[in-house]
């Protein structure tokens, strides 16, 4: 009997010697309970730096060098500049003109930069006559295109004019080069 425990008891002792040598990763872990404290509406933020990055742009310009009232030309709208170190991404054009009660065509007009390359066109079809005898006309178009700070951008628009109101606007972001590196645009 003694020898049916004490051979139990080496066995034992050998069990104990190889778990206390076994590797770390073989041992049980023991794990707490974790609560998530961000959702997919508050995700953590930094995921995408070049995002977070980004600066709204808008810029809001009226007509200039327009044609006296009654004739037929165009107006040129300049917006504000790109700052060094950075590229603007547009997304948005849109335009709100009073044109001459004698225009039959809808105005119509583009984006370019100062190399003379068209970004983007427009078409305002027309609407109807105001108090001040004005037609008005008016688009708002998604586009997408890029000004880099060593650029101008202006919009020149064509229509019969009247003394009355023209504004543009374009929006979009600023893009940080630091960040991006500001690749070359592929034409």
């Amino acid at each position: 009997m003694t020898k049916k425990v004490f051979s139990g008891l080496a066995a034992a002792a050998g069990l104990v010697a190889i778990g206390a040598m076994a590797p770390p990763a073989a041992k049980a872990i023991a794990s707490a309970a974790v609560t998530i404290v961000n959702s997919s509406s508050q995700p953590v933020p930094g995921a995408d730096v070049e995002r977070l990055a980004r600066i709204p742009y808008e810029s809001s310009v009226q007509g200039a060098n327009c044609p006296a009232p009654g004739n037929v030309g165009v107006c040129f709208y300049t917006f504000a500049a790109v700052p060094v170190g950075y590229r603007l991404v547009v997304e948005n054009l849109a335009g709100y003109f009073q044109v001459s009660p004698g225009a039959t065509a809808p105005l119509e007009g583009y984006i370019e930069n100062s190399s003379f390359r068209i970004k983007s066109s427009f078409a305002a079809p027309l609407g109807q006559i105001d108090n001040g005898g004005h037609i008005q006309a008016a688009f708002n178009t998604p586009t997408r295109f890029y000004i880099d700070a060593n650029e101008n951008t202006f919009a020149v628009a064509s229509s019969n004019w009247s003394n009355g109101n023209s504004e543009m606007v374009l929006s979009g972001y600023l893009e940080n080069c630091s960040i991006t590196g500001c690749p070359a645009v592929q034409h």
